[in-house]
């Protein structure tokens, strides 16, 4: 397919492309390019565009069997192994979320020197395009986890192949490396190009100059948008499914030590994001579930009145997962604050620096998948959780049920999510702030717009209009 001259800039938000899958995913914002240019194993949208042409999990062995599909091709036309894709999910999960939970049998040195060339009792490869995995688990419905790591619906979790021979660098080279994209992927004079539907698209950093042709979310395109754009310069795109925006206090924080504090200042949150709600993409839900969803229980309704922050608050450190978290109503909360004579400190965390950096109140952000709050089952398991929520004994223990017991996995256990549900709402240690909803924007009059799926892949098509 020829690639028109022309290239379009497409605004990933962060300052470091790279597809290296075997380290922790820091900054979710990663996702914004990763769910554009990677296939997944598993597509629910489409499964014949899946890596894996079919799969099949035993659930008396803990084992999962599937077939690579011939579609599946390195950048040069190579078909993925199984060996490859056997390794790349065995190995890929000791880097997740929920790793501390479950494995692949025999796994315990794949992360050291050699580990490609070791063999792993429960890796087994049947034939060039089959392979089976034995898993050792703490979790009921491994295989509602798996599928979600496998499809990309658990957002932080997501898992992807690379190519043997050039994943065994010790650093990440892009020049050197391989991976199985949606779209022709080259790398170019320090850029990453996609050849998407005959299109030149170019993969820019935040350190590129503002004015890009797409993006996938409203915060990057408040904050890199030329001046004189405006939505109406855009065609714009919303996903199905929301996005919640949460809050969780620090348990062993001074500044949050009384119940009462921390009531208020969730108040003041929820209060700022309803004075927004009309203009803006800010929906307040009752509690963490409304009342269509699985989980929600009628003792819980949380408070959204602009309250007095009280007076013995002189500072708030903010820790938030990427710097557009500091949205409109992170940035109203903090004009309040000051105008109380209270200093809002942020903490940034997908700076290298600021990653143990402790907080009063963590910013958490993940998605809402058909009702179902996918955030709870590997919440858990973030690097700040149970440390942040150790002083918080009902919340901590309900959220250890909900992850041994795949409660947000399909089929979804309700008693557990309302355990989480009262937990959180009668020691206010997690807080619903608002959710939204994903957009994409796409420059009016391009050859192709972008797109976000149901199950929140990123995509581009062919402008019809």
């Amino acid at each position: 397919m020829n690639i028109r001259n022309i290239s379009y800039r497409y605004c990933t938000g962060v300052s470091k492309i790279d597809f290296y899958p075997f380290c922790e995913i820091k900054n979710l914002k990663k996702l914004g390019y990763l769910l554009l240019v990677l296939k997944p194993f598993i597509d629910r949208d489409n499964q014949q565009e899946g890596i894996l042409e079919n799969y099949s999990f035993d659930p008396e062995n803990n084992s999962f069997e599937a077939t690579v599909s011939l579609t599946a091709t390195w950048q040069d036309g190579t078909p993925v192994s199984s060996f490859e894709a056997a390794m790349a999910i065995a190995k890929g999960i000791t880097y997740r979320e929920y790793s501390s939970f479950i494995r692949v049998k025999g796994t315990e040195d794949i992360n050291k020197p050699g580990w490609e060339t070791r063999k792993y009792a429960g890796v087994e490869i049947i034939s060039p395009i089959k392979f089976k995995l034995y898993f050792e688990t703490q979790i009921e419905k491994i295989l509602g986890v798996l599928e979600e790591a496998l499809s990309f619906t658990a957002a932080g979790n997501v898992i992807w192949p690379v190519r043997i021979n050039s994943s065994t660098h010790k650093e990440y080279h892009p020049e050197k490396f391989d991976l199985v994209s949606k779209y022709p992927i080259r790398y170019e004079n320090g850029s990453y190009f996609l050849n998407a539907l005959g299109n030149q698209i170019e993969l820019c950093t935040s350190n590129s100059h503002e004015g890009f042709d797409f993006y996938f979310n409203s915060s990057d395109f408040n904050k890199y948008k030329r001046v004189n754009e405006t939505f109406e310069s855009f065609n714009v795109n919303r996903s199905q499914y929301m996005q919640t925006f949460i809050a969780i206090f620090d348990s062993k924080s001074a500044t949050f030590a009384e119940k009462d504090t921390r009531l208020a200042i969730s108040s003041i949150l929820r209060s700022i994001a309803l004075s927004l709600s009309d203009n803006d993409n800010y929906y307040i839900a009752k509690s963490h579930f409304e009342k269509n969803e699985p989980g929600d229980s009628e003792e819980t309704q949380w408070p959204k009145k602009l309250v007095q922050i009280p007076n013995h608050i002189r500072e708030i450190k903010i820790s938030i997962p990427y710097g557009s978290a500091k949205n409109k109503v992170m940035l109203k909360f903090e004009q309040y604050a000051n105008k109380s004579g209270v200093n809002i400190s942020w903490i940034d965390k997908s700076l290298e620096e600021n990653s143990t950096a402790r907080a009063d109140l963590q910013i958490f952000i993940d998605r809402i998948h058909n009702n179902r709050q996918i955030w709870l089952q590997s919440l858990l398991n973030s690097s700040f959780t149970t440390e942040y929520l150790e002083n918080f004994p009902k919340t901590l223990n309900s959220l250890k049920e909900i992850t041994v017991r795949s409660a947000a996995t399909i089929p979804v256990s309700e008693k557990e999510l309302s355990k989480f549900e009262i937990a959180a709402y009668t020691e206010i240690s997690i807080v619903p702030i608002f959710r939204f909803y994903m957009h994409s924007f796409s420059r009016k009059k391009l050859p192709i717009v972008l797109n976000i799926s149901k199950n929140k892949e990123l995509y581009f098509s062919l402008n019809k209009n």
